[in-house]
């Protein structure tokens, strides 16, 4: 019989340790559940490159850490909150410190009619059957081991029901800021976000943070949209470089729904991004727009799927990458349409620019189809700037500097230019330009 490895052992101790302090822990379903998925973690343990998915991501120096849960948040204070935020942006705000809903932080007044809010650790200390039905029946399979380890070790998250009709009047700012106070700390969090008939909804999930100290914040947001109902998402990870980043985005689109996906990975030390959408619904629409940006040593990973399974199904993918220093991108989209997914209209791109000689990107947009009426498109390129495009600014009197960033920035602005409101857009713009190298120079474009 195989023995658990080291860190699998680790991870066992670690959830005896917490077990009676983990939300629902009093439930006797709620406990079972936990237990089902530690085992399944502990039969696989962490993917290996020789999975094709995780090929080009190799996680045997998070292998190596001995990751701690915590039982309680630390006080933070708004101020040091604050400084990392969108500044002038008007939203609700839901706030979690390591892992943890703290109130105090968050701004959840006057929420409208029809909107039900709570954190997933109280809905499961009180025994919600919608929440805790939703964790025990929900198929991890998409996430593997992760997603295993999530449903483990869950302390908490965003539950977020809005009635058929009904439009949040609102951005939704769901906040994860680790404090970076306890060394080699993990966090495991759980979303859901549950749209009904014709309701709509922004929702900006932000990964924020202090300090470098090493840490796990690994994240799952499920979403359910209900015919006609419309989210709007952006997630913008700026986690400091000694994080191990890992999160994913599962959703259920219904007719005629439509999900806009926007993501910007700036920090951690590596992280990976699973976004994946089932389209079961005749005419739903699943967008996903993604700017990534390794530097130094940073690897980034992103991995999509859009699945069509009806008829008139819509589906747009656009990923843009800037690696410098030896920094390391990966990008693997795929658009699946099955046989009964005719009338389909698709198009994948990957575009990336490589700004330093040891920069790397591994890019792979797959469609794979199988019916016969339908529109579909995919192209990768990897590259340098553009020399003539350099020598024509500099013809016009822009320094070399000037020039490079003014190509770099438009570069990023095809997509950043979509984010809104404009409070959140110019944060990111001014987040992702300052992060690249000689930061400096890019300040007249951020």
């Amino acid at each position: 019989m195989t023995q658990p490895s080291p860190h699998i052992d680790h991870y066992l101790a670690e959830f005896a340790r917490l077990e009676r302090s983990l939300a629902g822990a009093a439930q006797d379903s709620v406990a079972r559940e936990r237990h089902a998925r530690l085992k399944n973690f502990a039969k696989t343990g962490f993917p290996a490159t020789q999975q094709e998915a995780w090929k080009y991501t190799d996680l045997r120096a998070l292998e190596k850490r001995r990751f701690e849960g915590s039982e309680e948040a630390p006080t933070v204070g708004e101020k040091a909150l604050d400084a990392l935020l969108p500044a002038n942006l008007d939203a609700h705000r839901f706030v979690l410190v390591d892992g943890h809903f703290e109130s105090s932080l968050s701004r959840l007044e006057s929420l409208p009619d029809g909107v039900t809010l709570r954190s997933v650790a109280q809905a499961l200390e009180d025994g919600d059957e919608t929440v805790t039905e939703w964790l025990s029946s929900r198929d991890d399979e998409a996430t593997g081991a992760f997603g295993e380890m999530n449903r483990a070790f869950v302390s908490d998250g965003l539950f977020l029901q809005i009635d058929a009709g009904t439009t949040l009047d609102r951005p939704l700012l769901l906040v994860h800021y680790s404090s970076g106070r306890n060394h080699e700390f993990m966090q495991h969090c759980r979303h859901l976000l549950r749209l009904g008939d014709n309701a709509g909804a922004t929702v900006i999930e932000q990964y924020c943070g202090d300090g470098e100290e090493d840490h796990l914040s690994n994240t799952i947001t499920d979403v359910q949209l209900s015919s006609g109902a419309r989210l709007h998402r952006y997630r913008l990870q700026e986690e400091s470089r000694a994080c191990y980043h890992v999160s994913a985005l599962l959703a259920e689109q219904a007719r005629d729904s439509v999900l806009i996906n926007h993501s910007a990975d700036l920090g951690g030390r590596l992280s990976r991004v699973d976004t994946r959408s089932h389209l079961h619904g005749n005419g739903a629409t699943a967008e996903f727009y993604g700017v990534y940006a390794p530097d130094k040593r940073q690897h980034m990973d992103n991995h999509t799927e859009i699945d069509h399974d009806c008829e008139h199904g819509v589906s747009r993918e656009a990923f843009r990458g800037l690696a410098s220093g030896r920094g390391r991108g990966v990008f693997n989209g795929r658009i699946l349409i099955r046989r009964d997914a005719q009338k389909t209209d698709s198009e994948l791109s990957s575009d990336a620019l490589l700004l330093s000689p040891r920069a790397e990107i591994d890019a792979k947009p797959e469609l794979e189809i199988y019916a016969d009426d339908v529109k579909a498109a995919h192209g990768s390129t990897v590259g340098q700037l553009d020399e003539d495009a350099i020598f024509y600014l500099r013809s016009r009197g822009i320094d070399d500097d000037g020039a490079r960033a003014m190509l770099v920035a438009s570069f990023a602005d095809e997509l950043l230019g979509q984010w809104a409101p404009e409070a959140l857009q110019q944060h990111v713009r001014r987040a992702l330009l300052t992060r690249l190298p000689d930061g400096a120079r890019y300040a007249d474009f951020a």
